[in-house]
């Protein structure tokens, strides 16, 4: 009875319930409008990274220099249950696990503090930790190339992308941009070592004097008894030739002009990457947005501001948005407003094609709006973002939340058509009151499959939470609107009896239940059937943690041996390149290689948070043209493709699974490395025969650079009373490393690259050297 009276209030209350509705259509409009828009919901993987640069180092010597030094000091962060390391040619990855429902914000705190005091080898960056999160990945990647002539490759690399990277970093909401196939303006001092020799200098005495050099044009004020005149020196241009008259000096007191023993070239430094597309010159760079930031409101500054970058507006370089996820929010948001309105027109046809009344129909159709404006208002509070995910779960809603209503509807429709069409407010509530329990049981049958999801915590949680969210709490608005509101809009709008126009389907349906009863046997037959096949058929569906997605496009990976150079790199992807150009099924195609030994992933779910692009690695993402068979290219490209190195390893595959999913790991534990690495070997070799698989590391199985070692006499080298400090720095000359130094000119910062000359001696793209000099002439020397 105390539901009946609250009911029968409710009713008398309508202007009120209209007041509510029409307040939640306002709350709901300006919380959509102030929501904040993301790809995805915020997400920390249970991993942190740290990468360390050793660009000097051999894997060896990682191994064994770095590698325990950061072992040690990690060992007692509180939570961690599992590091893996991963030493490697130029540099470490560590990557260290923990829990699932950790904070992981905390973890990264308490491991940037171990580290604060380790002591690593010169030469050996700061190790850089890494916290793999939705707010970490890139929002929108730009590619940018020069169409025009006045650009060549080293202004498009060093210049132009550093003005355009300027442009967008000034864009509020942007945290910050990866640039790949970019580098610095600057010079390579090449020494002459006989020139050295000769003049009685060192390479260090060439490094100290660089770095002392700077110069200065005076500005300041001339002051007089009645006057005072602003003065500032300009109209000197620094070139290369004030690189060459910089004096070198020496610890005995002399003094020569560079250009004696060097020379001195306006080149690219630090060019970690190297980007092509189509075989041309590219740099690509990747958007990152602050996680608080409105992806929408981020995306269209960044269209907004390239748009007006000179470059661009004359045609020098050319833009393209190779992927923008603003855009794919947009068009869900889109999509959801197309659902909304599809899934009110086929609700008032299915209602309207059986109640046969316009008011009735009206009446379903207006729960819609108000479950969809309360959802998201309730949303907004909780701190929910509008992502991809939230969306989803609303559009799932959509198709439950009329439900309650129609059931309420209909019973209250026949309540009225039995009492011959008198009405009554305490019919009404009868009706509501007897409908009751099946509405609420429906609801909350549904309510606890997607509640659970919401309070189970962890990164599954933090991923999933807000399409459970959505869902539930449109059920559980809808349940009310059934049950306060449907009754009071329907006691408004009938003041007389209801003519009985509704289409009956009772009889129909009698017929086709007596039917079946009679043919008990064949209809459990028939359904025990479709459970097994469907059984079947589900067994046989392939897993995935996320959806297939179909890109369109192909992976090219071409690995080489570790210790190979950038140029037998880029001759692999050059060839690589060439046989692309030749697929008439290719429409574009990007190629990338070097590392500047940043951490990367492809979605916040991969196991161990993300990987390392290596030098000896090349990657080329391959888009081929619309209606082409992907899967019959790829067979073709596998049997048809052939590397120039019979040591180098290519792996072609369809690039249309998310994630790193379709990569199987083996770890291997044992006693010594020696033997791990033997076993390793001999497990590569047998995957290989595996048909269908490529196996990564093989490429150094096939053919590795041949390593030396020196072993001093120390007996022989006091006997013969050479300095040890001279047979160092013979050595140290023929080692594979270079300088990199900065010269102050007015207050402008210009790196210098410091290389020599020797014989065999190869130039890395930023600024370094490859040794291959044989053992030989290291000896001679």
């Amino acid at each position: 009875m105390k539901m009946k009276r609250f009911l029968e209030a409710i009713m008398k209350r309508t202007i009120l319930v209209i007041a509510c509705i029409l307040l939640i259509f306002v709350w709901g409009g300006f919380s959509a409008y102030q929501m904040q828009r993301d790809y995805l919901p915020s997400i920390d993987n249970s991993t942190l990274m740290i990468t360390v640069h050793a660009p000097d180092e051999d894997a060896a010597q990682v191994k064994e220099n770095v590698a325990p030094v950061l072992e040690q000091a990690v060992r007692g962060v509180d939570g961690l249950s599992h590091v893996e390391t991963n030493s490697l040619a130029g540099g470490l990855f560590m990557s260290l696990s923990f829990p699932l429902d950790y904070d992981m914000k905390k973890a990264e705190a308490e491991v940037a503090h171990a580290l604060e005091g380790v002591s690593l080898p010169n030469g050996v960056d700061k190790p850089l930790i890494t916290r793999v999160s939705s707010s970490s990945l890139p929002m929108m990647r730009i590619s940018l190339t020069s169409p025009s002539d006045r650009v060549d490759e080293q202004m498009l690399r060093t210049s132009v992308q550093e003005h355009v990277v300027r442009e967008l970093k000034r864009i509020p909401g942007v945290s910050d941009i990866r640039v790949t196939g970019g580098g610095t303006n600057g010079y390579r001092v090449t020494l002459r070592i006989r020139d050295l020799e000769r003049e009685g200098l060192t390479i260090q005495d060439v490094q100290q004097s660089l770095s002392a050099f700077h110069l200065t044009l005076p500005q300041g004020r001339v002051t007089g008894p009645q006057t005072s005149i602003s003065l500032q020196v300009a109209g000197w241009d620094f070139t290369e030739q004030d690189i060459k008259n910089a004096l070198v000096h020496n610890k005995d007191g002399k003094t020569v002009p560079l250009s004696h023993v060097a020379d001195v070239t306006q080149t690219i430094i630090d060019l970690q990457t190297v980007s092509r597309t189509n075989g041309k010159p590219s740099v690509m760079m990747d958007v990152l947005k602050t996680p608080s930031s409105n992806i929408t409101e981020v995306s269209e500054r960044v269209m907004e501001r390239l748009q007006h970058i000179p470059d661009v507006r004359s045609g020098n370089i050319q833009l393209s948005v190779l992927y923008d996820k603003g855009e794919e929010i947009k068009s869900s948001l889109m999509g959801l407003v197309k659902e909304g309105v599809l899934g009110s027109v086929f609700a008032m046809f299915c209602v309207f094609l059986f109640f046969r009344h316009v008011r009735t129909t009206l009446l379903i159709v207006l729960s819609l709006p108000i479950c969809l404006s309360s959802t998201t208002a309730i949303l907004k509070t909780m701190g929910i973002t509008l992502n991809i995910l939230t969306i989803s779960g609303l559009i799932v809603a959509m198709g439950r939340v009329v439900d309650d209503s129609i059931v309420i509807l209909d019973n209250m429709y026949r309540k009225v058509s039995e009492s011959e069409g008198k009405w009554s407010p305490g019919i009404i509530a009868d009706a509501v009151r007897e409908m009751i329990p099946a509405v609420v049981s429906s609801t909350a049958t549904t309510v606890v499959v997607f509640l659970p999801i919401a309070l189970s915590g962890g990164m599954i949680s933090a991923a999933f939470s807000g399409f459970a969210w959505s869902v539930t709490i449109a059920l559980i608005t809808s349940l009310f609107v059934s049950l306060m509101v449907v009754p009071a809009l329907y006691n408004l709008g009938w003041k007389k009896a209801i003519k009985d126009s509704a289409a009956s389907v009772e009889a129909p349906a009698e017929r086709v239940l007596r039917w079946a009863f009679r043919r008990r046997g064949k209809v459990i037959a028939v359904c025990v059937t479709i459970f097994l096949v469907t059984g079947v058929m589900a067994a046989s569906l392939p897993v995935n943690f996320l959806p297939t997605n179909r890109s369109g496009q192909i992976l090219m990976q071409l690995e080489l041996p570790e210790e190979v150079s950038w140029q037998e790199v880029d001759q692999e992807v050059r060839h690589a390149e060439s046989y692309l150009k030749a697929k008439p099924e290719v429409e574009t195609f990007s190629a990338t290689f070097g590392s500047s030994f940043t951490p990367q992933f492809d979605d916040v779910f991969d196991e161990g948070g993300g990987w390392v692009q290596e030098d000896h690695v090349a990657n080329i993402a391959v888009t081929v043209k619309p209606g082409v068979d992907i899967d019959r290219l790829i067979s073709d490209m596998r049997s048809t493709f052939v590397p120039l190195s019979n040591s180098t390893v290519d792996t072609i595959t369809n690039q249309n699974i998310a994630g790193d999913d379709s990569q199987l790991k083996i770890d291997l534990t044992g006693a010594d490395s020696q033997t791990l690495e033997n076993a390793a070997r001999m497990i590569r070799s047998k995957l290989q025969l595996v048909p269908g698989i490529s196996v990564e590391g093989t490429a150094d199985d096939k053919g590795s650079a041949t390593g030396y070692q020196i072993r001093l006499n120390r007996e022989a080298i006091e006997k013969n009373g050479v300095p040890m400090e001279d047979v160092l720095h013979r050595i140290e000359r023929y080692v594979s490393q270079s300088t990199n130094l900065m010269i102050t000119m007015d207050q402008r910062m210009i790196p210098v690259a410091i290389t020599t000359d020797f014989l065999g001696t190869q130039q890395t793209g930023n600024g370094g050297n490859i040794g291959n000099a044989p053992a030989k002439d290291i000896l001679s020397s």
